[in-house]
């Protein structure tokens, strides 16, 4: 955990799974287990804010891009689970898929778009799936900010994200990231 929290501090973001953009878990001598000790103890936020990719962020870096990006509207599927996930803090996949009783298409696109835009993210690992895998616990991103240390707001977000994230991504990447 101590050098996933180190490199996230950082750098502000680090991949799940190998990529030839920004490193991963792999990369740095992570594992899944290491990222899901942070998420338990709220020192990541579970993301896709990267090309849709799982991404996890350092508290700081969380604040900064929500303080960058604009706000997108939910469509109905994502606010509909939205609203679930609000109800029920620490729900699993299989839980949220049955309350919402929506199509699998359906359930996927509104979580994958929960999770880009930052509305939701995970708040604990759940069942372990093997050593390399576990269920999520989703909860809300406000639900998350209550549990996660706090940090201090930027005079400048735009700049203070570029001098944490600027090491691992392009000028073309980051603002990818904000956009």
């Amino acid at each position: 955990m101590g050098d996933m929290q180190a490199w996230l501090t950082q750098n502000g973001i680090l991949l799940c799974n190998r990529n030839p953009d920004i490193p991963a878990l792999e990369d740095i001598g992570c594992t899944w287990g290491d990222a899901m000790e942070l998420i338990d103890a709220h020192l990541a936020f579970y993301s896709k804010a990267y090309k849709k990719r799982t991404a996890y962020l350092s508290p700081e870096a969380y604040y900064l891009i929500k303080a960058l990006r604009p706000q997108r509207p939910m469509s109905g599927p994502a606010r509909e689970l939205y609203g679930v996930i609000g109800e029920n803090p620490g729900a699993d996949a299989a839980f949220l898929k049955s309350a919402c009783a929506m199509e699998s298409k359906d359930f996927r696109a509104g979580m994958d778009f929960l999770l880009l835009n930052l509305y939701v993210t995970a708040i604990a690992s759940g069942r372990k799936l093997s050593e390399n895998w576990s269920e999520l616990l989703y909860c809300t991103a406000g639900e998350w900010e209550r549990q996660a240390p706090a940090t201090a707001p930027a005079d400048n977000a735009r700049e203070r994200l570029w001098e944490l994230v600027g090491g691992v991504m392009t000028d073309r990447q980051f603002k990818s990231l904000i956009r």
